[in-house]
């Protein structure tokens, strides 16, 4: 049997896979097994940061290949010291828990604002999510998660779960004001799954105001958002508020699994030894690729040149909505993630073609095509990219 009828007949029936069998990468380029390549828009659901076969997160692992791939948490290590060290430095966090992915991070999120509440604020254990909102598979973070679809046949699920309307603070202002139940806001400054959903500035400064003056604790979801991809080294920085507690994931290891929870001292506090735990979280093999990976972004001149590339993005985008204006709805973008909204075609049927045409990309709702290309993206993959596009809804006129 192939790689596919392998796949098929041994693998749970989770993916909805394309026809496609990946068997290398370098730079923004993947390559299937009969050498077709395939300028890549997607980055592993916005994981592959660097691109692939990236000369510094290959010499990370080859380096700690050679001294140490795991220990228990037991004991100090390294790459971990280093590595919290940057995270701190470079953000509001004064404290960091490693675990292994975005998922696990919000898990370990929603367990620090309970503990946080049950020890020092006194409030009750709901916290309050937005619709459309989406924060993982696991059941914490599924709970959390303002989407039905992922939760049908699912249920019961956790308990304490309060979903509102994204972008309406008034929402958030009158659940918190009725009482001390709620101990926690979980926000995404952009809704990636959702659609490519962008906060209003006005709407973050005032979710910051009033958990403030509550002692409510706000969290930021950055796991497909944060470490460069919106333009700011983190999303938050976007739009000039800081949150209590953070998560972040999907690039930070360049495709090794990582996670982390980010978080102010006086709500890390609430932690202690035998209240959290994650066997495989940070491991010296995975947060040494950590390490040269926020080196790399960390670089004199990479944001800027993540800013130009989206600046770039978004007048190609402008540009095809103006041509196919009875065909998209809306454009959306910040930094290097964006969204292509169509009125009637299915966003789905676009990326199939796309990848027919040689171009990964990702459908998102039902009529959203998203884009979340590496960060090294040049400007003539962005040219090529619309060209096919442009192509194809030609034929769609």
């Amino acid at each position: 049997m192939n790689i596919k009828e392998l796949t098929n007949k041994y693998i749970m029936n989770t993916y909805g896979r394309f026809d496609i069998t990946l068997v290398k990468g370098e730079g923004c380029i993947l390559y299937d097994e009969n050498g077709k390549s395939y300028i890549d828009f997607a980055s592993g659901i916005a994981v592959n940061s660097l691109g692939y076969n990236n000369p510094a997160l290959n010499a990370a692992v080859i380096d700690q290949l050679g001294k140490l791939i795991h220990v228990s948490n037991y004991f100090y290590t390294e790459p971990q010291a280093l590595l919290a060290e940057k995270l701190c430095k470079n953000s509001f966090a004064d404290k960091v828990f490693f675990c292994n992915s975005g998922a696990e991070s919000i898990e370990g999120a929603i367990k620090l604002v309970r503990i946080y509440a049950k020890k020092f604020s006194k409030r009750g254990y709901k916290i309050i999510s937005m619709k459309n909102s989406f924060h993982g598979r696991t059941f914490g973070a599924l709970s959390a998660t303002g989407q039905d679809k992922y939760h049908r046949g699912f249920e019961p699920l956790l308990d304490g779960f309060t979903h509102v309307e994204f972008n309406d603070s008034n929402a958030v202002t009158e659940l918190i004001n009725s009482g001390s139940e709620y101990c926690a806001v979980i926000v995404e400054p952009v809704q990636g799954e959702g659609g490519v959903n962008i906060s209003d500035k006005g709407y973050m400064r005032a979710l910051r105001d009033l958990t403030a003056k509550n002692d409510v604790v706000l969290i930021f979801d950055e796991v497909q958002v944060g470490l460069g991809r919106t333009g700011a080294l983190f999303a938050y920085m976007n739009f000039g508020v800081e949150p209590d507690v953070m998560t972040v994931a999907k690039p930070l290891a360049g495709g090794l699994p990582v996670g982390a929870v980010l978080a102010r001292d006086y709500v890390a506090r609430a932690f202690e030894p035998g209240n959290h735990a994650s066997t495989f979280g940070g491991s010296p093999l995975v947060l040494s690729v950590a390490n040269a990976f926020f080196d790399e972004i960390l670089k004199d001149g990479f944001m800027e040149n993540v800013l130009k590339s989206g600046e770039y993005t978004m007048h190609r985008l402008t540009e095809l909505k103006a041509e196919f204006s009875g065909l998209i709805k809306d454009i959306r973008t910040i930094g290097l993630i964006s969204a292509i909204e169509f009125y009637e075609l299915k966003a789905k049927d676009i990326a199939i073609k796309l990848t027919e045409n040689g171009f990964l990309t990702t459908a998102v709702q039902d009529r959203v095509l998203r884009l979340t290309p590496p960060l090294t993206i040049k400007k003539n993959e962005i040219d090529l990219l619309f060209l096919s596009i442009s192509e194809i809804l030609n034929d769609n006129k």
